[in-house]
């Protein structure tokens, strides 16, 4: 058993080559599912799709850990994988006689849902994938919608509505907690908020075309959610513009030049280094000013404190001359 876990677990200087095969893999086999959806039975399409899924996810949970976060093969191969378990799980619930009629499927979509978020959830985890956080969060949120129109068969779209702005407040909460100890993952929680924001504003406009996707019928938004979701918005680009890791981000901006004597100093080392590059350059550059070539500290002294301070360092230059 060791020596197949050691071939699931690629070397560091091999896993861009084997996560670039896995995109291709992926892609062949998304390929070959739409051309030959009638062509194979749904157990062969089980198999190639759970196989390719369960081996591109052992690929990426079996990668060396080589620091805090994963490297960049790891999460294409994490990624891979999970967008490859999505239609194995579907396929596997229409082999088990699962009903896709018209209509939302809330009974497939929820067991398959919880399936997909524990999956990403135990690499978001063990192998601290922020991606793979944010995947079971998505994945969640549908089950949770699906749930609700299992358990209560609701039609109204509030009901739903309600229940997103409840995930979207609960991501946010998660982000709040999560902030510390993995900040990368409390960043993909606000993402998921602002997803869970977005289905409740696309569904008003776009609610004919995603029927199949959606368990209401939104004909429209009323003001009270329009509000919601311009809120929504309004907090997802202030958090983008403040939040760790952006440019007006007080923990990662640099430390300010102060205005006075300060911003006067940095003025003067620059017009320094100008003329000295100059200089060796072969140009000839006015003499430099004793302001700028003297000390910033004996700038600011008062006269009288500059004055007694050369007379010392005479004395001092005489006595051991002497």
């Amino acid at each position: 058993m060791q020596p197949l876990l050691d071939l699931l677990r690629p070397p560091a200087h091999r896993g861009p080559l084997i996560a670039a095969g896995a995109v291709l893999v992926t892609t062949g086999v998304a390929l070959e599912e739409l051309r030959l959806d009638e062509t194979l039975s749904d157990g062969v399409h089980l198999a190639i799709l759970g196989v390719c899924a369960v081996v591109i996810l052992a690929l990426g949970i079996q990668a060396r850990k080589e620091g805090g976060r994963p490297p960049a093969f790891q999460s294409v191969l994490l990624v891979c994988g999970l967008l490859l378990l999505i239609p194995a799980l579907l396929t596997l619930a229409d082999v088990l006689g699962a009903d896709f009629s018209p209509g939302y499927p809330s009974g497939p979509f929820l067991w398959t849902s919880l399936l997909l978020t524990a999956a990403a959830t135990w690499p978001a985890a063990r192998c601290n994938s922020a991606i793979c956080a944010l995947i079971a969060a998505i994945a969640f949120a549908i089950a949770a919608l699906s749930f609700v129109n299992w358990a209560t068969d609701a039609t109204s779209a509030t009901t739903y509505r309600w229940l997103l702005a409840l995930l979207a407040a609960g991501y946010v909460i998660v982000s709040l907690l999560l902030r510390g100890p993995a900040p990368r993952h409390s960043e993909q929680m606000v993402n998921a908020a602002g997803l869970t924001i977005l289905a409740i504003a696309i569904p008003g406009f776009f609610g004919g075309l995603l029927d199949f996707f959606t368990p209401f019928d939104a004909s429209g938004l009323p003001t009270g959610w329009e509000l919601v979701v311009l809120a929504g918005a309004c907090g997802l680009v202030a958090y983008g513009a403040v939040g760790p890791g952006t440019c007006l981000s007080r923990r990662d901006q640099p430390a300010r030049v102060h205005r006075g004597p300060g911003r006067r100093r940095w003025r003067d080392a620059a017009l320094l280094a100008v003329h000295r590059a100059r200089a060796r350059a072969g140009h000839d550059g006015r003499r430099v000013a004793p302001a700028l070539t003297a000390p910033p500290r004996a700038r600011r002294l008062p006269p009288g404190q500059r004055a007694a301070g050369g007379a010392h360092r005479r004395r001092a230059r005489g006595a051991s001359a002497r």
